[in-house]
């Protein structure tokens, strides 16, 4: 069976995702164990250790929706989905507000959680995206202290993918594939201080 470069890509993410998770979990148990049998149960050393285990697992999580393989028959509940948003924004610059109902598709979650990093970029002082959903339409709104667009990856509503793209900007051509993919079209809304985007 031969696949698209799209598909093998997805598996890829799969893959390395699904085997790091295991690895990543025995630390976190081995730091359990740590804590539990030390006497340097409060040292800072060991709490930048778990900080650090703990965003390494929620990025995992999140990386796997976004850029692994994703099926319209995988649904993913209310749960899931905020806990994944919560560990993935703890103590970060950009927090996630989930108010896309009780769940969705893993397909259409991929196509969001792109959209959230490719919205960061657009939240250079750091802020907040809520994730709505309306009449089969998904709304990414960020509000910060500063929207920086014009940057080369957004040109209004278009996503610009010419030219070369670094591994920072991936998420951008990912997106663009992934609408075209759905046949879903991307509007944008943009002002000082919120970026509004739709597909």
């Amino acid at each position: 069976m031969r696949h698209s470069n799209q598909s093998l890509t997805q598996l890829v993410g799969s893959r390395i995702c699904h085997d790091l998770i295991s690895p990543i979990g025995a630390i976190g148990n081995g730091l359990e164990l740590i804590q539990m049998q030390s006497q340097w149960t409060d040292s800072p050393e060991l709490a930048l250790i778990a900080q650090s285990l703990h965003h390494a697992s929620a990025r995992i999580r999140f990386y796997r929706i976004a850029f692994g393989l994703a099926s319209d028959t995988q649904q993913l509940g209310v749960g899931e989905i905020s806990s994944i948003l919560a560990d993935m924004t703890r103590d970060g610059r950009v927090s996630y507000d989930w108010q896309g109902g009780e769940g969705c598709a893993r397909s259409e979650l991929r196509l969001v959680f792109l959209g959230l990093l490719c919205l960061e970029t657009a939240l250079p002082l750091g802020g907040g995206i809520a994730i709505t959903s309306y009449d089969g339409r998904w709304q990414l709104r960020g509000a910060g202290d500063r929207i920086r667009w014009e940057d080369g990856a957004w040109s209004g509503d278009v996503i610009n993918t010419a030219g070369e793209i670094g591994a920072d900007r991936v998420q951008f051509a990912l997106l663009l594939d992934e609408l075209q993919q759905q046949g879903r079209d991307l509007t944008t809304e943009v002002g000082d201080t919120s970026a509004l985007i739709s597909f």
